[in-house]
């Protein structure tokens, strides 16, 4: 038995309590081992022979089993009766068995001298307090998200510096081009984002900044004016909220803006300015120019900026007063405002202390907030349940679209790369992961498939078939074109859209979203892979699996063909939503959602 391949701790993904009854439990070993068995029981639960106390166990085998590229993950799902949790793992492997505690490894022969079972592994008690408890209302919403400048342009009395005619179909954009989308085009676009059946809105910045981007922040209570005013705002989250859509706000907390005032007053007295400290400067000798793209002290180490932008200096939210004035800030989008939720940007820098403080803040103002991270990687020390509720999902994205467009991948690499996206956190935080296939930082989806409509909606049927809250860009419904920044932020086509140029498409996405928002199969956690007889060994680019709810009700079976080859998927079942799919064969580029129960 590969006893270096097995792994387990006590804490994190690997035991956590799923709510205030239940503990799930994990443990990664190698492809070797073909059984596992939890042993599992209060610590306190035993009998004592002639003044020894000899602990009492239970043993449950764990046959839930996902794989990875390299290894097992076995899971079982406990109810320690008093809250209490003392366990270890039996394995077997080729007639072998091994014991694994917390002190280590132990055959069987070993195993029987045991007397002592306080080197298990142990969940000492399951306190409310520490359950990871996300907002439900996240689980099934579907969200849109919006750059502001590029989306739409409502009237306003505000003409911006530069404006040039609403960007045609096509037409690339730059950095610095000034379209005028606003506020106020985002409202008169509500009833089109109610059709689609979008139930959230995230809005990339809005406050007042240089850049039409506006990740660098001049003034954190202040509607840029080319967006519009705070009353613009107010009015932007309650005509939304009548339309049944949340909004969640982007949180610039990691750094600010050249024009932030706390920035300029440190420009003017350097070291003797009394905001010196809420920046991360390490000599105030740092050069002045004005061209600040010609500048380079954060190269120079001069002080700290966020991707050596001088011109973006890095916050200190190590230091009191500023997590002080930044989660003010927040608190007066809630309560001024009434937004749902807030993306932070950056997340990933800022320090510990200031995402704790900021969530507590924000749950006493509202219970079901959304706080969601933007963290590209593995984000578990920020998903333990007193931090962020969710974050930006890349790995999923780089899952679904890596297998889609990479013709050397299989049925299998799917399989790992998704069993390892839902591995790395709880169940809990699983279900509001922030997915989306493109953003306003990535190449859009269509893209990158090379203008691939079938590709593209296959991958579609991916991302809604999973858990998690699901995003679509602005524009994805109607597979806008874009290559990497800024050409990912073009102008919505909205004569073309009007004009019904891409009815076929939003009627597609009109259907997946409902079908999502319809059947908690395509929502939930559990999933069972199979490749049936045309696909066993999963080395064709074949996916096949079933959904089924979390309640033991309906199962959805999903089926993407990537292969050059029509597929026999026969006609069992009813089917929902289909693409290619001709007599029960299943076309290349084809997909297909069928209720098998």
């Amino acid at each position: 038995m590969n006893l270096s391949a097995i792994y387990h701790q006590a804490f994190d993904a690997f035991c956590y309590p799923l709510d205030n009854n239940n503990l799930e439990i994990t443990i990664k070993t190698g492809k070797d081992v073909e059984r596992v068995f939890l042993h599992w029981a209060d610590p306190f639960n035993g009998e004592r022979h002639d003044g020894e106390f000899i602990w009492k166990s239970n043993c449950v085998e764990m046959t839930e089993r996902r794989e990875l590229q390299e290894h097992f993950l076995w899971s079982a799902t406990v109810t320690p009766p008093a809250k209490r949790c003392r366990y270890f793992f039996s394995m077997e492997s080729q007639g072998e068995t091994a014991y694994f505690l917390e002190t280590g490894f132990y055959t069987e022969e070993q195993f029987s001298r045991i007397r002592d079972f306080t080197g298990c592994f142990t969940f000492p008690w399951m306190n409310p307090a520490d359950v990871n408890r996300t907002p439900e209302w996240a689980e099934s919403a579907v969200f849109y998200q919006i750059f502001p400048s590029r989306f739409c342009r409502g009237k306003s009395s505000f003409q911006p510096e530069g404006l040039k005619p609403w960007g045609k179909y096509g037409e690339k954009a730059g950095w610095n081009d000034v379209y005028g989308g606003n506020l106020q085009g985002i409202i008169d676009r509500l009833d089109y984002l109610q059709s689609l059946g979008i139930t959230g809105i995230y809005m990339t910045p809005i406050n007042q900044a240089r850049s039409q981007h506006k990740y660098d922040t001049k003034d954190y209570l202040t509607v840029d004016e080319s967006f519009g005013t705070n009353e613009t705002l107010r009015e932007l989250v309650k005509k939304a909220h009548e339309h049944g859509i949340k909004i969640v706000l982007d949180g610039v907390f990691n750094h600010c803006g050249w024009d932030f005032f706390a920035w300029q007053d440190v420009l003017k007295n350097r070291q003797n300015s009394k905001y010196a400290s809420w920046f991360m400067i390490n000599d105030f000798n740092f050069e002045l120019h004005e061209d600040y793209w010609k500048m380079h002290n954060s190269w120079d180490k001069k002080y700290f900026s966020f991707a050596f932008a001088d011109f973006m200096p890095k916050l200190n939210t190590n230091n009191p007063e500023v997590r002080e004035y930044l989660i003010g800030v927040s608190e007066k989008w809630v309560r001024d405002y009434d937004i749902d939720g807030i993306r932070m940007d950056v997340a990933n820098e800022v320090s510990h202390l200031f995402v704790q403080e900021m969530r507590k803040a924000m749950l006493a103002l509202k219970k079901d907030f959304y706080f969601i991270g933007e963290i590209w990687h593995n984000a578990q020390p920020w998903l333990r349940g007193n931090e962020f509720d969710s974050v930006m999902n890349y790995p999923l994205q780089n899952a679904i679209l890596g297998f889609c467009e990479d013709s050397h991948t299989n049925a299998k690499d799917f399989e790992f790369a998704i069993n390892r996206c839902y591995s790395m956190y709880s169940r809990q935080t699983n279900r509001v992961l922030f997915n989306q296939m493109d953003s306003h930082d990535t190449m859009r989806m269509i893209t990158r498939f090379e203008s691939n409509a079938d590709r593209a909606k296959q991958a579609l049927a991916l991302l809604f078939s999973v858990p998690g809250t699901a995003c679509i860009y602005y524009g994805t419904e109607i597979l806008l074109e874009g290559g990497n920044d800024p050409d990912n932020r073009r102008c919505m086509p909205w004569k073309e859209i009007e004009a019904g140029r891409f009815d076929e498409t939003l009627s597609f996405m009109k259907k997946l979203i409902l079908l999502r928002k319809t059947h908690p199969a395509l929502r939930s956690s559990i999933i069972q892979f199979n490749y049936g007889n045309e696909n066993a060994d999963g080395t064709k680019r074949l996916i096949r699996y079933t959904k089924t709810a979390e309640n033991g009700g309906e199962k959805i079976e999903v089926i993407v063909n990537c292969s050059e080859k029509p597929v026999n998927i026969g006609n069992d079942g009813t089917v929902l939503l289909s693409q290619k799919l001709e007599n029960g064969m299943l076309l290349d580029d084809g997909f297909m959602y069928r209720l098998i129960q």
